[in-house]
């Protein structure tokens, strides 16, 4: 034995100082380490990675759920794609008849006249471009319009809150009415704020620029006017003359024009009158109005006479027919071309057609054509083709006489529930 002794911490025995097992008691005097298995090092960047990874799983997990249960807000001007339960639907504001979207629309104004314009939001599926106002209205919480101007405007546009319309192809899912006058100016913002049932909000903008135009009168004291010949030779100046956009208005005397008269180029505003013998400005022969698309062409209170044959009035013009009486054509008025034209408080008696619409086109306006008075006529009002699908009003409209009320091969929406019949 080289070494010293020690004694076995087991039984007490005593043993060399290397001895590493005990013959008294068993006992092994020094601990064994379990051996590991060697690690290749390739493995240990490995894992490195896949811990990374599975961090990285973890973290777009977590941002997934917070976007499912999160609210969103989408602001854009005019148009705007939002998808909803799986379908996605193209959401369109607009003062247009249709679903195209207008991000700006202009309007010019005349100083001392009152207007109004409807700002609406068209909802229609992407793939299909089909109608989805009816769908999507039923997630919408709450819709609501706000008009911001500059607020030095010497006249604020007003406005009513949108309401759910019940053609939505024709007049959009919502509507919203906006009334000014010609002291208005500048630019507007109508914004839609469209609270969904899911939580997200929706802010759809668009612009009503308002631009005053100028107005030129042309009076009887002032120009000639009391034959058809000085008459059509003063449109003919006019429209040589005068460049849009100003508006033109000929106030009328109050004599029968033996004769017609041709308006094209640019709209321009007849405006009849009355004398105190109750004569009543009136044309004899066929007035047409065939012009661009421009500022609405008026014609109110002109009598148009007729003598069995012919056509009283051709629009063919963005226009609107006020208190004028027709009677003794073939047809009274005609709105042709791919123009729209509507008559209100008319009088259409003792003509084959006393209102035929035969329209090409896609532009849609006023749609109330009220208080005319149809009176033994072949035909009162004839509806051969007629732009958009808006359903024509004939509110406060007395039928009497007529060999037929209403031919309607273009089979258009209208409604004659508040119109009277004898």
């Amino acid at each position: 034995m080289t070494g010293g002794t020690r004694p076995c911490p087991v039984c007490g025995a005593t043993l060399p100082s290397e001895a590493s097992f005990c013959p008294y008691c068993m006992e092994a005097l020094r601990p064994r380490r379990e051996a590991k298995a060697p690690v290749r090092r390739w493995l240990r960047p490995l894992r490195r990675v896949l811990f990374l990874l599975a961090l990285a799983t973890l973290a777009a997990a977590v941002c997934l759920l917070y976007d499912a249960v999160t609210p969103d807000t989408y602001d854009a001007w005019g148009e705007l794609t939002y998808r909803l339960n799986g379908n996605d639907y193209h959401l369109a504001a607009t003062f247009r008849n249709d679903s195209a979207p207008e991000p700006e629309y202009t309007v010019q104004t005349i100083e001392d006249w009152d207007y109004d314009r409807a700002a609406k939001l068209f909802v229609t599926h992407v793939d299909t471009g089909a109608d989805a106002g009816q769908v999507f209205r039923q997630q919408v919480e709450t819709i609501q319009v706000q008009v911001t101007q500059p607020q030095d405007n010497p006249s604020p546009i007003t406005w009513q809150q949108p309401t759910y319309q019940g053609d939505p192809a024709a007049e959009g899912m919502a509507l919203s009415p906006l009334y000014f006058d010609g002291q208005s100016r500048g630019e507007a913002e109508v914004r839609w704020d469209i609270r969904m049932k899911n939580g997200d909000t929706i802010l759809l903008r668009h612009k009503m620029v308002i631009e005053p135009v100028d107005v030129v009168d042309y009076t009887p004291e002032e120009y000639d006017m009391d034959t058809i010949e000085d008459l059509q030779a003063l449109v003919d100046q006019i429209q040589a003359e005068v460049p849009l956009p100003t508006v033109v208005r000929i106030n009328l005397p109050p004599v029968h024009y033996e004769g017609g008269l041709t308006i094209t180029g640019r709209p321009i505003n007849l405006y009849g009158t009355v004398d105190d013998k109750k004569m009543r400005t009136a044309f004899l022969g066929p007035v047409t109005v065939d012009v661009g698309r421009g500022s609405q062409c008026f014609i109110e209170n002109i009598d148009f006479r007729g003598s069995g044959s012919g056509t009283g009035l051709t629009v063919e013009a963005d226009g609107r027919v006020q208190d004028c009486l027709f009677t003794g054509w073939d047809t009274g008025l005609l709105v042709g071309g791919d123009d729209w034209a509507d008559p209100t408080g008319c009088w259409f008696e003792d003509n084959g057609v006393g209102f035929r619409f035969d329209s090409v086109g896609d532009y849609v306006n006023g749609n109330m054509l009220e208080g005319n008075t149809f009176r033994n006529n072949g035909t009162a009002v004839e509806l051969l083709r007629v732009p958009g699908s808006k359903t024509f009003y004939f509110n406060g409209c007395a039928f009497s006489g007529n060999g037929l009320n209403l031919s309607n091969p273009a089979d258009h929406p209208t409604d004659l529930t508040r119109a009277t019949f004898e």
